[in-house]
């Protein structure tokens, strides 16, 4: 049975191999991988589920918004993509050009510009982030970087993922974040993964959405029981999830005999392939199920009594084609209004809501701000 009335896969990697190409200058985690359309075995899967359509995440250096664009454009009704700063990040890795933001923010902009029906989003990785070949930024610099993108995101409205949820980057990455939703209170942000697969990475995520009226999670690596974080804080609550397989369309994967105490770990790192590359081997010899665990994970939710069917229907799929601007028949509706629900209606949820605390254009950057009373 399927999971909801429209369902929407909000994190698939389509258009590489999880391999190093032969010719990559660097190799382990900041190689070069190559690129390959791999939608029809992704496509065999959401068949197989009931997912009717899905976002295309470029993920690491030599997926390329060329080759998300022709899928797109061969399956306009399964697919919509995210831009990123690939040519950018290609460039730095094959030693052409070295990365900078400002060329990063121009391939965006023009990327957006060109193909909006396309391209509804940037992501998984901003410019900047996890795999590019770069110099280190101080912590300032950074928060400067994400302020730039921030505002192609803003003058397309599109959401931008934000993948730098690990509490030992540079600064706590949540704290920069909050500044810079201060900064662009209309900007629209998607935590991927949620903000992890460990529970209480979850809860500082579900944490930061409550805050910030246009913060939403992404629930790919997500256990049923995690969704009580969010379930439980009416800031949070089903309206501000986005359903994800958990890197659909990846051949990575961490065999339990190469982890110590994996049994003891949670189910999410090994069976979703968190820690999965070795110098010698990255891809596996087939296609990992990612679906039937993620699927499941939605039926428990009804089994632990955490939320209803309306509220699931938001969570795999409404929330994704408001927030992507889908073009689905206008039967499809999702709930607002109920009285047992705090889920505002489509008015109120495009309006203000809680910018408030927007900071004023004098005031840059104001540390510990993260964390105050709504």
């Amino acid at each position: 049975m399927k999971i909801g009335r429209f369902v929407f896969d909000g994190h698939i990697h389509c258009g590489k191999k999880d391999a190093a190409t032969a010719n990559s200058k660097i190799k382990g985690l900041l190689a070069e991988v190559e690129a390959v359309d791999n939608s029809d075995m992704i496509l065999l899967d959401m068949d197989i589920y009931g997912v009717d359509m899905g976002m295309l995440l470029p993920s690491f250096t030599g997926t390329t918004n060329e080759v998300h664009k022709a899928i797109v454009q061969r399956h306009p009704n399964r697919f919509v993509a995210c831009a990123m700063d690939t040519t950018c990040r290609l460039n730095a890795v094959r030693g052409i050009k070295e990365w900078n933001i400002d060329d990063a923010c121009k391939e965006l902009d023009e990327v957006l510009s060109a193909d909006p029906d396309i391209f509804r989003g940037i992501g998984e990785f901003i410019p900047g982030s996890m795999g590019v070949v770069r110099s280190r930024p101080t912590r300032y610099e950074r928060f400067r970087e994400i302020c730039k993108i921030a505002e192609v995101a803003v003058a397309h409205d599109v959401p931008m993922y934000f993948h730098e949820y690990a509490s030992f980057n540079m600064e706590e990455p949540f704290t920069m974040l909050a500044n810079v939703c201060f900064k662009f209170p209309d900007l629209k942000v998607i935590v991927a993964h949620g903000g992890g697969y460990k529970g209480y990475e979850i809860e500082k995520a579900c944490t930061l959405a409550s805050n910030f009226e246009h913060v939403y999670l992404e629930t790919g690596y997500w256990k049923a029981e995690y969704y009580e974080y969010a379930l439980k804080d009416y800031h949070v609550g089903a309206r501000k999830l986005i359903w994800g397989g958990g890197d659909t369309g990846s051949r990575v994967w961490y065999q339990q005999a190469m982890q110590t105490g994996a049994k003891l770990v949670e189910k999410t790192r090994v069976w979703n392939n968190r820690n999965n590359w070795t110098p010698e081997r990255r891809e596996a010899e087939y296609q990992p199920d990612f679906y039937g665990w993620s699927t499941h994970q939605i039926h428990r939710l009804k089994d632990l009594d955490l939320c209803t069917q309306d509220e699931i229907n938001l969570i795999v799929g409404g929330n994704a084609a408001r927030l992507y601007k889908l073009p689905l028949s206008p039967l499809y509706t999702f709930c607002s209004g109920r009285p047992d629900l705090w889920v505002p209606s489509l008015s109120e949820l495009e309006g203000d809501l809680r910018t408030g605390y927007s900071l004023p254009d004098e005031i840059d950057y104001v540390p510990n701000t993260f964390g105050m009373n709504k």
